[in-house]
């Protein structure tokens, strides 16, 4: 009698344990609205990548040819109007990147 008890007792700490791990699908592989868990894992992924790279995008402004009347100063940074722009060479392209100001950087510096 006493075994039978810590048996139950032990099968019901086990069963408590399962309960609390969630539920398993099961599918057959002939299926037609099978769902492939790595192949939606590699979409998630790639739609999540597709926006971090959007975002990264939308914060920088960048430009391929710098307007005229730009101004080159001493830093080697483009002066044109009060936007300042940086050369960036990118996959054999000049490309020119908005920084900000010197005198901005120089006023948070301090």
């Amino acid at each position: 009698m006493k075994r039978r008890l810590i048996y139950l007792l032990i099968s019901l700490f086990f069963a408590s344990f399962g309960a609390s791990a969630g539920p398993i699908i099961v599918q057959k592989s002939s299926d037609p609205n099978k769902v492939n868990a790595f192949e939606l894992k590699k979409e998630l992924l790639e739609q999540h990548l597709w926006q971090e790279q959007l975002r990264t995008e939308a914060q920088l402004q960048w430009l391929r040819e710098l307007p005229l009347g730009c101004v080159f100063s001493a830093n080697g940074d483009y002066q044109c109007g009060l936007n300042w722009y940086r050369p960036y060479r990118y996959q054999q392209q000049q490309l020119y990147i908005e920084v900000p100001s010197p005198q901005s950087s120089a006023e948070n510096a301090q």
